[in-house]
């Protein structure tokens, strides 16, 4: 380390002043909070009495691939809690200290959720006139050339909950959320003209902030992009775009000139981290297993919906999901950053290096073209340590071409805890290169180089450089450049240099380069002034996936005139599935809106109808997208669809569409045209499809159906069909028959599917088939029994009737599963109640107890003696977590997966076995539904779009709820894990049991 550095640094404690920790009484907006803060114990990787290592001695404790080697450029105390870093022109380092972290300055909490996201009691003032915090902002700047910092000043204080900083258009960024704020710098000195910023945009979400908006990062379009965490929300306004709103994570842009804002993409794990590479392609890290998300100009990705709300769409209909990959799948590698720096060899070029803050190591992983987008596959891990308090929560590049992070620098980790006992005197910055030395840089300054210097810079082999010298020519608006940008050599920079200055006059469509044409496809999109003429002739000829999603993504930007014929560009095959996903988001954006330039497409464009890529997924899509909408004009267009073709198969595709959107209920009055259109292609099939001839009323069809739902020789698949479409419009008649086949014999299969459409009616005959038949027909298979049960416990009346049996011992209390006495106990029932207290006593505790310490100790002691055979604890897995829990590729999707956490560590695993309830993993909380049919339904929540919600039971059994069929829908503050699962193992079983889980 640089001797000038470590003396500044030891020098700088006098002065450094340390953010205070927080105590419940100073943010408690009411006792029922404080109380929660007092007595809710935290969970995942909490802090413990592990003593920190100091800077020097930690640098030695690395493993580093050979070719590479680790500087410490910064540590304690000029950095603490490092959160984010950038750089400006001059190559100074700005680094956001986020050392207010976790509760904001000056706000009261008044109430949390289960997930701990609170409500606070006001919006703070942005700075200066609200409260003062401990976050700061510090510049870092190596003035000799030496390739280490000899210098740092904190240039901004007092800022409260700030994520990022970032210098650009001779002004400073930053993320204070709920704001973005600009503060003048038109000297260059790195510190603000005046106090007082101006609030480019307000309404970013503080709910976790843990999850709050952050890394800010300069597009090569002109826009300010930023990705949102995902358990906070949105509401952003700017001078000329009013209240964006969302729920959960994405990625954003605002433009510091036009002043609009808009959301980019949407969905993602926990979008902490954001990176733009080279190609001007966006990513993202993830708090899962993979390496993060791809994302498109106006996509959707996965999230988890019952914690992170829907989509802001609810006609998406499909999501991206992650990258596919392959190599370790430990979670958590949030931060992110390909690596185009030209210094670290061929060896790193173009690849992803992701921080695991939770493993503390770094991976480094090939991208590999997937279709339209990317898979990865790990290499040889960059570095590794195994000093516990390691955690990178940022990466990048650096001038120099360095890999940096900043190290959070804490054994504590996870957020899922209201106390506030983070470490927030300690803090790291690194930087990884080549073994052989440091890099050095001379000082230099972009923001006053030449015209022909920043040229030069184009081709430098550090992306970062190529990137800042093209942001200088736009910021300082370099228009005499534009002769000699257009006679070099034809490059992605000389396009995006000549974009900025507003030079790119004819677009290179028909260039050999598909990232260039892919650029020119966007920028068409972004400035729809353009003629949209060679795009079009674009469409015929493109090869490049890449460049057809853009096309498509594109289109969803422009007008339908312009837009629909570029659908074409989604008729190709790519295996990741996006460019249907892009093309159906493109059509749906016209859908309504420009109504009547959809069908004239559809009827100008009669070979369109004939793709695969419209028969397979934009058909049914479109019918249920108008049919879902509803209103009169819209089911009009469901019949104008219908009329487009006398291709039979066609026709189907819009029938499945229409059926699919009214599952659960009988269709609206719907136009002559189209019931007519209807009826006719009922009558045209062979036997007629049933199940929507029910739903629009055909005379017959009850009849038929009643017939086929009692006929033993029609398949398991056709009868359960027949039967949930009977269940869901109420068709009474329909009871008996299915009570005959509960209390016949039949294949379990075939009771199951028929027990979910039975369980919609409150009808007696249903729970007296399955308890007076409970030996001989029921309680034979363990997945219909367990059925059986939730079933009658979601009534009240069925559950009296079912607690009657159990206190008669007519049916065993060991049948019973955790949640399934859960489920009984929402009655709030006296009987059902004492039931409850007399059979399973203790069983819905779900918070610590001595018992329960006692037997967690008793266990510790056991494997303190040695694991035992993991073939064999395998067994007890799969008898015990398999259903719910995937762990090494095998499993259920109930709960999370298991591989990837701290598996080594046996208070992980017993403090999840024991009390379960005490964090519950996003994506996997339970809801308690209650329906105005009188059923209780409690489960994850596994769709929601604007039809209504699926809820999936612990057994994974679907129900699908519309929401005029809801009376109230609550999140359970209880896990669905049942606790206790060790019961009944002995000393040689946990041995056996954890060897499996523990295994490496």
């Amino acid at each position: 380390m640089n001797t000038r550095l470590l003396f500044l640094l030891l020098g700088s404690a006098a002065l450094a002043a340390d953010p205070k920790n927080v105590k419940p009484d100073d943010v408690a907006g009411n006792e029922a909070v404080k109380k929660i803060m007092e007595t809710r114990a935290g969970r995942g990787v909490m802090r413990d009495d592990t003593p920190p290592t100091p800077p020097e001695e930690a640098l030695k404790k690395f493993k580093t691939r050979s070719d590479v080697a680790i500087d410490l450029m910064a540590s304690e105390p000029v950095v603490e809690q490092p959160l984010y870093a950038s750089w400006d022109s001059k190559g100074r380092m700005w680094v956001t200290q986020y050392r207010q972290y976790q509760f904001p300055a000056g706000l009261k909490i008044i109430s949390y959720d289960q997930h701990l996201r609170a409500k606070f009691d006001k919006v703070p003032l942005p700075p200066p006139r609200g409260e003062k915090g401990a976050d700061k902002i510090t510049v870092f700047e190596d003035t000799d050339g030496d390739g280490f910092f000899d210098k740092h000043e904190d240039v901004i204080t007092g800022l409260n909950i700030a994520s990022a900083a970032l210098h650009g258009m001779g002004r400073i960024w930053v993320l204070n959320p709920p704001y973005l704020l600009s503060y003048a710098d038109a000297d260059f000195d790195a510190k603000p003209d005046n106090d007082t910023p101006e609030v480019e945009l307000s309404g970013f979400g503080l709910e976790d902030t843990h999850s709050v908006a952050t890394n800010l990062q300069w597009g090569m379009d002109g826009w300010l992009y930023g990705a949102n965490g995902s358990t906070t929300t949105g509401n952003v306004s700017s001078a000329n775009t009013k209240n964006v709103k969302w729920e959960g994570q994405c990625i954003w842009r605002y433009h510091p000139i036009k002043k609009t804002f808009e959301i980019y993409a949407e969905g993602g794990g926990n979008t902490f981290s954001l990176d733009i590479d080279s190609k001007g392609r966006l990513f993202s890290g993830t708090n899962g297993a993979t390496r993060g998300m791809h994302y498109e100009q106006g996509s959707y990705g996965i999230k988890g919906w019952g914690k992170h709300g829907p989509l802001t769409n609810p006609y998406a209909f499909g999501w991206f999901e992650h990258m596919r990959h392959e190599g370790d799948n430990k979670r958590f590698p949030q931060a992110f950053t390909v690596y185009e720096g030209g210094l670290l060899g061929s060896a790193y070029e173009g690849k992803i290096i992701a921080p695991n803050a939770l493993q503390n190591l770094v991976y480094v992983s090939e991208r590999i073209p997937d279709g339209s987008t990317f898979r990865t596959k790990d290499e040889e891990n960059l570095l590794s340590t195994p000093d516990r308090w390691f955690r990178p929560v940022w990466a990048g590049v650096g001038p120099d071409g360095g890999f940096y992070m900043a190290d959070w620098y804490d054994t504590r980790l996870s957020h899922v805890s209201p106390i506030d006992d983070w470490h927030k005197t300690s803090g790291r910055i690194y930087r990884v290169r080549p073994a052989a030395g440091a890099p050095k840089l001379k000082p230099f300054d972009l923001s006053k180089a030449g015209g022909d210097e920043l040229l030069g810079y184009l081709s430098h082999p550090n992306e970062w450089f190529r990137k800042q010298a093209i942001h200088e020519i736009a910021w300082r608006h370099l228009t005499d450049l534009a002769p000699k940008l257009k006679a070099m050599p034809q490059t992605l920079e000389t396009l995006w240099a000549l974009d900025a200055i507003g030079a790119a006059d004819d677009l290179p469509f028909t260039s050999s380069d598909p990232y260039i044409r892919r650029w020119c496809v966007k920028m068409v999109g972004e400035e729809q002034n353009r003629s949209t003429d060679d795009l079009l002739k674009l469409v015929k000829t493109e090869k490049h996936p890449e460049v057809r999603a853009q096309i498509l993504a594109t289109a969803k930007k422009l007008p339908a005139k312009a837009a629909l014929p570029l659908l074409w560009a989604g008729d190709a095959e790519d295996e990741s599935g996006h460019l249907a996903l892009l093309a159906w988001w493109a059509l749906e954006s016209k859908a309504e809106k420009e109504r009547a330039a959809v069908f004239a497409f559809l009827k100008s464009d009669p070979a369109f109808l004939k793709t695969t890529l419209f028969r397979d997924n934009l058909a049914e899509k479109l019918s249920k997208r108008y049919a879902l909408a509803g209103g009169e004009e819209n089911l009009q267009s469901c019949a104008d669809l219908l009329a487009l073709t006398n291709d039979e198969t066609l026709r189907g595709k819009f029938i499945a569409g229409l059926a699919s959107a009214f599952e659960g209920a009988e269709m609206p009055k719907l136009p002559d045209s189209l019931s007519k259109a209807l009826n006719d292609y009922i009558a045209k099939q062979s036997g007629g499809d049933l199940t929507l001839a029910l739903r629009s009323g055909n005379a017959d069809a009850l009849k038929s159906a009643l017939k086929l739902l009692e006929d033993k020789k029609a398949s398991s698949t056709a009868r359960i069909a027949i039967a949930k479409t009977l269940a869901e419009l109420g068709k009474q008649e329909a009871v008996m028959p299915m009570v005959n086949i509960l209390k016949s014999t039949n294949p379990p299969t075939l009771k199951r599917g028929i027990l979910q459409a039975a369980a919609k009616f409150d009808d007696k005959r249903i729970p007296e088939a399955l308890l007076l038949n409970w030996e001989g027909q029921i309680a034979g298979d363990k997945a219909l029994r367990e059925d059986a049960l939730r079933v009658m416990a979601g009534r009240k009346e069925w559950a009296q009737i079912l607690m009657n049996f159990v206190n008669d011992w007519k049916i065993p209390a060991k049948h019973f599963t955790v949640d399934i006495v859960r489920q009984l106990s929402l009655h709030k029932d006296a009987d059902i109640d004492a039931g409850i207290e007399k059979h399973w006593k203790g069983l819905l505790a779900t918070g610590p107890t001595p018992e329960k310490k006692k037997e967690a100790e008793r266990i510790k002691a056991v494997l303190k003696t040695g694991l035992g055979d993991a073939a064999k604890g395998k067994i007890q897995f799969m008898a015990r977590c398999f259903v719910c829990h995937k762990l090494f590729g095998e499993g259920g999707q109930i709960g999370p997966e298991l591989t990837g956490y701290d598996r080594s560590n046996a208070d992980f695993w017993l403090d999840n076995l024991f009390m379960p309830s005490m964090e519950i993993r996003e994506g996997f909380g339970a809801y308690i539904v209650k329906t105005k049919g009188g059923q209780i339904l409690t489960g994850l929540m596994d769709a929601q779009d604007a039809s209504g919600i699926v809820i999936k039971d612990m057994a994974g059994n679907k129900t699908a709820l519309k929401q005029t069929d809801i009376e109230s829908m609550n999140a359970s503050p209880v896990s669905l894990m049942p606790e206790g699962l060790t019961t009944g193992m002995s000393d040689a079983d946990l041995k056996d049991f954890f060897a499996y889980l523990m295994k490496k």
